[in-house]
Formats: structure tokens, C-alpha cells, sequence
């Protein structure tokens, strides 16, 4: 299986998951980063409370890459707010992944499990999304298991 590995990571630690799954499956990496970068913790709820408000999520830095000789692409974020970064979403709206194997992979503080993956699922109506991974300091996922259990 060809793999690409698309991810956002504020503080490291869904970097660390995507370097892993990269070793692992010897996958292409795309870095999705927001156009103005997000500050520390405080102002970082803020601003993402803020944009939430006010149905202005940050814009993309990052070009959408091309996914078309990709079987599998791994999605991975921070859970912000219940749910996937809204730049993030705007990304995988860009991106075509219709008819691709999609494995996310999620971090979060406290919550945001179901509505993380009930978001990809309407933004992904034609993808198949299988072997969803989430970690919180609430729930600990066992990362290394995780991956080895991916086929």
C-alpha cells in the first residue's frame, strides 16, 4: 500500500504519532499548517474560540498536494474545540481523497472522540475511513499497538 501522512501539530505530539506511522509504513509526509501560526495555549483557545464565533477559521499556508497515486492516507490533528481544526477541514475539503483508505489519527486534552470522526466522516462521503486512532490526557491510546495493527 502507497501511504501519505497529512498532519497538523501545534504542540509535537501528533507530530511524534506522524513520524511513527511514516517509519512504520515508509509513508510520504505533507505538513498542513494555518497562514498566521497559532500562539500559546491561552491565546491559541482564543483565537479558535473567536474564530468559532465568528465562522472565520484561519486561512491554509499550505498548498492541497496531489493524493492521486495514494491507496491510504493517514489524517492527523489536534482536536480543537470538539473537532477538527477549521483549517484543517478547509485542507481535506481542497483535497480529493474520494475512494481512498482514510486513517486518522487524533490528540486531544479532555474530549472531542465522536465528533472528530462524525466531522471526517461528512467531509470524507466518499472515502473509506477505517482503524481511527485517538489519544487524550483522559484516554491514552496505545500508539505503538495502533500501528502495528494497521494492515
Amino acid at each position: 500500500m502507497k501511504c501519505a501522512v497529512v498532519y497538523y501539530s501545534k504542540t509535537g505530539v501528533t507530530k511524534r504519532i506522524a513520524d511513527q506511522i511514516q517509519a512504520k509504513f515508509n509513508a510520504d509526509v505533507y505538513l498542513v499548517e494555518p497562514e498566521k501560526a497559532y500562539g500559546g495555549f491561552l491565546s491559541s483557545v482564543a483565537r479558535v474560540v473567536g474564530e468559532k464565533i465568528s465562522k472565520k477559521g484561519a486561512a491554509l499556508k499550505t498548498a492541497v498536494s496531489d493524493f492521486s497515486s495514494y491507496d491510504t492516507v493517514f489524517i492527523g490533528f489536534p482536536v480543537w474545540c470538539g473537532t477538527v481544526p477549521d483549517f484543517m477541514q478547509e485542507y481535506i475539503r481542497k483535497a480529493n481523497l474520494a475512494g481512498k483508505r482514510i486513517i486518522p489519527f487524533a490528540t486531544a486534552s479532555a474530549t472531542g472522540k465522536e465528533s472528530s470522526l462524525n466531522t471526517l466522516k461528512s467531509l470524507l462521503p466518499n472515502s473509506k475511513i477505517t482503524d481511527y486512532f485517538y489519544t487524550s490526557s483522559r484516554q491514552k491510546g496505545d500508539v505503538k499497538g495502533w500501528i502495528e495493527g494497521i494492515e
